[in-house]
């Protein structure tokens, strides 16, 4: 409450209640020299990113996305930018309550060691999504038990040089966030449900990870496509296709509409 209040006290907030964090459809891009703006500018939006990537991290996990693509401009800044800043700040202020939802389906009484926890993912990416360098941008979250346990909106390492490569990439880091939520639990002599399910709402992604086969044009991704084949052959991993417009990871990837961001946000949050 403290530093949503630090909001209205210490940033110049625009006065509408914006559904959303982000204006769809928009990607910030870099500024030029003549747009930057100066020192005392510069300062307060790095002020302000730092703070909302508190809040994200810790609080609000529909605003990751915004506040990721806003936390990369920290250097050279535009009014763009501070605007976009301060639209994520208004929706933080406008809807003070909000924060994670961590409700598992199942309780466990600590006694019965049969039980066997359900780890699950769901990963997304929005391809060639930053216009500077055409990187595209991962997505994903990882369940125990129905509740979010990692969630994560990244900009790719490396160029896709297809949706379905990078569909991969967000896909193959989703699995090993899943992997390492195992071994936790496994670390605390507790079993994990197999196979784990990952989700993709990339056919040609999900094809590849469940096929042998390799074209030419994908040989290029054959270590991603291997790795997950791998962990589908050993039992460990099932990765199914979903649809894009039930995929929650969908609101780590860009700015989404009002109906689309309100549907995925009630995944991870509450009010």
């Amino acid at each position: 409450p403290v530093m949503v209040q630090s909001f209205e006290d210490e940033f110049e907030l625009p006065n509408n209640n914006p559904v959303t964090p982000g204006e769809p459809g928009d990607t910030l891009r870099k500024a030029d020299d003549a747009e930057s703006l100066g020192k005392e500018e510069t300062t307060y939006y790095r002020k302000g990113i730092g703070k909302l990537l508190h809040m994200m991290r810790w609080s609000r996990p529909e605003i990751y996305n915004s506040v990721r693509d806003c936390s990369r401009h920290m250097s050279s800044v535009t009014k763009h930018h501070i605007k976009a800043m301060h639209r994520v700040m208004k929706h933080v202020v406008a809807t003070p309550t909000r924060g994670w939802k961590l409700k598992p389906n199942r309780s466990w009484d600590g006694k019965d060691k049969t039980m066997e926890f359900v780890i699950n993912g769901i990963s997304d990416s929005d391809y060639a999504a930053c216009k500077s360098t055409r990187r595209s941008v991962s997505g994903y979250a990882v369940f125990l038990e129905g509740a979010p346990v990692t969630v994560k909106s990244s900009m790719q390492k490396t160029v896709a040089l297809s949706v379905t490569e990078a569909e991969l990439m967000a896909g193959v880091t989703c699995a090993q966030d899943m992997l390492y939520a195992r071994k936790v639990m496994e670390s605390l002599q507790l079993k994990v449900r197999l196979p784990m399910l990952l989700e993709m709402d990339n056919k040609g992604a999900v094809d590849l990870a469940n096929n042998w086969t390799v074209g030419g044009r994908t040989r290029h991704i054959e270590t991603r496509q291997l790795f997950l084949r791998e962990l589908k052959e050993e039992g460990v991993l099932s990765i199914k296709w979903k649809s894009g417009e039930d995929n929650p990871s969908d609101l780590f990837t860009k700015n989404l509409p009002g109906p689309l961001f309100r549907k995925h946000m009630v995944t991870f949050c509450e009010d």
